[in-house]
């Protein structure tokens, strides 16, 4: 139930009230394709909660938060430039498809991420007792393939609204959010795992295979 009612606050800050100004957009095709994929990711992992974020806060640093701000300021700004600036609302180009594909394919890397890491996987960045380090599956192709997923369904709203604002926007928002939570997250990593991590770390990258 949790899982559902932030879902629908998510939706409601980040779509519906932005839209208000034009409310006929809010069951724009584009719209509930973005709404859709918003629930998904939601639904597919633990929920997050002011106790955690607040019983965490050493070793989360309140990342979590930042995570949910720039998410936010990830999806308003291409709904906003697409509702009030862009004349194009109803154009499904191949640049359109290949925003949903992203999507599709985000949430998919991201749900296979958290199945993998199981108990470990956890909103907010915290080392169990009985911690141990999972290296298969996505995370034989990343270290963080959860954010990967993450980031590729958030940033692809402004793909599927034809935003080019929006989504260098995204870009960035997201960039910064994960450079910090990879810092903090990794640092804890490291602390516990020792020198098993920084040989998992030569081996493969962050976020993008082969490059980050």
């Amino acid at each position: 139930m949790r899982k559902i009612v932030l879902a629908a606050i998510s939706n409601i800050l980040m779509v519906i009230l932005p839209l208000l100004g034009n409310p006929a957009l809010i069951l724009h095709p584009k719209i509930l394709l973005i709404i859709a994929g918003s629930i998904a990711i939601w639904l597919t992992q633990p929920p997050v909660s002011l106790k955690e974020t607040s019983d965490q806060q050493n070793s989360d640093r309140f990342s979590v938060i930042l995570i949910l701000a720039m998410s936010l300021v990830s999806v308003v700004v291409p709904v906003v430039h697409w509702a009030y600036f862009l004349p194009e609302k109803d154009g499904y180009g191949w640049v359109f498809f290949m925003g949903a594909g992203m999507i599709v394919t985000g949430i998919v890397f991201r749900a296979m991420a958290v199945r993998y890491l199981g108990k470990y996987f956890t909103a907010t960045v915290q080392i169990r007792d009985d911690h141990s380090l999972i290296t298969t599956g996505p995370y034989s192709i990343v270290r963080h393939p959860s954010y990967t997923g993450a980031f590729l369904a958030i940033v692809a709203g402004g793909v599927v609204l034809g935003s080019l604002a929006g989504f260098i926007i995204s870009c960035m928002a997201m960039m910064i959010a994960y450079y910090v939570r990879i810092g903090i997250e990794e640092k804890e990593l490291t602390d516990r795992f020792g020198n098993e991590y920084l040989q998992y770390k030569q081996r493969t990258k962050m976020i993008v295979p082969y490059v980050w």
